[in-house]
């Protein structure tokens, strides 16, 4: 066999060899990031989030990655926060929802009362780290608007976050 032959072949055996490694990495980023995913409390996000560190210590990139790939579960205490509020607007302002279903406009029908509910959602769960998710958005979209985001209207602002 030849030196050329020899330098074929390993490197035929190498390409294999990363192609191995490369399904390797990818079958554990998605098994770390199906844990995550899955993790319906924070402490169990954070033990998921800990045995990925573990398989890819020395690779922060993959761990920023399934830092953004899979967040944290969503805060329940926000997500109850817009039901409420939307039930209420729900209950209190019946009419002017009917209305504003009507109209195509549930924003302007509903205005004052959308924009004490964004505001006080905003104070009470947004921070520019905690990552929340906009369930207020979500509900009005859900509830008011029957699940159709167009019928909001086109003065409605869209998601806080």
């Amino acid at each position: 066999m030849t030196l050329d032959e020899r330098f074929a072949d390993l490197r035929s055996e190498m390409a294999a060899e990363i192609v191995r490694a490369r399904g390797e990495a990818i079958a554990d980023l998605l098994r770390a990031a199906a844990q995550m995913r899955a993790a319906s409390t924070e402490a169990d996000w954070s033990a998921a989030f800990e045995d990925a560190g573990d398989t890819f210590r020395d690779d922060s990139a993959a761990l920023e990655f399934l830092r953004t790939f899979a967040p944290p579960p969503v805060s329940l205490p926000a997500q109850r926060f817009a039901r409420v509020r939307v039930a209420e607007i729900q209950l209190y302002h019946a009419a002017a929802m009917k209305t504003g279903r009507a109209s195509g406009d549930v924003y302007s029908a509903l205005k004052t009362q959308m924009d004490a509910a964004r505001e006080a959602y905003r104070e009470k769960f947004l921070t520019p780290v905690n990552g929340t998710a906009d369930h207020l958005h979500a509900e009005f979209v859900r509830t008011l608007a029957n699940d159709d985001a167009a019928l909001l209207g086109p003065g409605y602002p869209g998601p806080l976050v």
